[in-house]
């Protein structure tokens, strides 16, 4: 396994400062046993310029373009289905890997025999200065279908996955606005044993004022459709104050930062729908 080759897929629009340091992050790896696919989401700056000035002579890279915009899942999907490699990691244009992030991964997949591992990660945060610390991505690992149909785990940043597994689960589902990763693992955990690196194998740049986080509208509408989406696997697994609990998360991720007062009022009448219980908690802030 420790000569796989390994696709490592970074979907870009536009950034072309950021997109450098992600791909000599790759090429800086321990493990070089890969190829690195750049996906061009139909930029308008000019990536494919950049790439042959300062990459020409990396013969490990690889750029491919849309000609419209279609999305970051839809640049990943490109790149899988482009990849050569046996093994498939992901990595945003504005984040970089650790140097020993392929090595540390494709090592736990080996001893851990199992097809998908993830990792936890360092985020880098400013506000007022720039801030580092720990991430702390759920340590999940296993079965564990159950634990993401309950909330967000793996980062696609940290994901290692077999390729064949992607092509098994009908590859990413391109209409997913955000919170993609979470979809992407929980359709895959149905069907297979997912291995944890507890040590960071990444940073996570969260200072762009175009990353979803920081989008609330588009971060709760995307957490939306993925609950949508698995409600009857909810409902079934783990009961309806799990979905109660989903609709708590969406007020507090879209609406709460939003101006649709009737989206407002929807979740949380879903919530009291599907647990009524909670309309105690309610009652409790609204005294404060």
């Amino acid at each position: 396994m420790m000569n796989d080759l390994v696709s490592i897929i970074i979907p870009v629009y536009n950034r072309t400062k950021e997109l450098q340091r992600a791909v000599y992050s790759v090429l800086n790896q321990t493990y070089q046993q890969f190829e690195i696919i750049i996906v061009d989401d139909g930029s308008h700056e000019n990536i494919k310029l950049v790439v042959d000035r300062i990459f020409s002579d990396h013969s490990k890279i690889r750029y491919l373009r849309h000609e419209k915009n279609f999305g970051a899942q839809a640049a990943r999907n490109t790149g899988i289905k482009a990849a050569k490699g046996e093994w498939i990691a992901f990595l945003d244009s504005d984040d970089e890997y650790l140097p020993d992030s392929i090595e540390v991964r494709l090592n736990k997949a080996s001893t851990a025999r199992v097809p998908v591992v993830h990792s936890d990660c360092i985020i880098v945060e400013r506000k007022k200065t720039e801030r580092r610390r720990l991430f702390g991505v759920p340590p999940v690992e296993g079965c564990i279908y159950n634990c993401l149909l309950a909330g967000p785990g793996p980062m696609y940043q940290g994901l290692l996955v077999e390729k064949g597994t992607l092509s098994q689960i009908g590859f990413l589902d391109e209409n997913i606005r955000a919170y993609q990763e979470w979809d992407t693992a929980i359709r895959l955990s149905k069907k297979y044993y997912f291995s944890f690196v507890s040590e960071p194998t990444f940073i996570y740049y969260c200072v762009n004022n175009d990353t979803i986080s920081s989008n609330h509208s588009k971060g709760g509408f995307g957490y939306e459709q993925v609950v949508k989406k698995n409600r009857w696997q909810i409902l079934s697994r783990l009961g309806p104050k799990a979905m109660s609990d989903h609709y708590l998360n969406i007020l507090n991720w879209e609406y709460i930062h939003t101006a649709e007062r009737g989206k407002k009022y929807y979740c949380k009448l879903m919530s009291i729908l599907y647990w009524p219980p909670c309309i105690f908690s309610y009652l409790k802030k609204n005294k404060r």
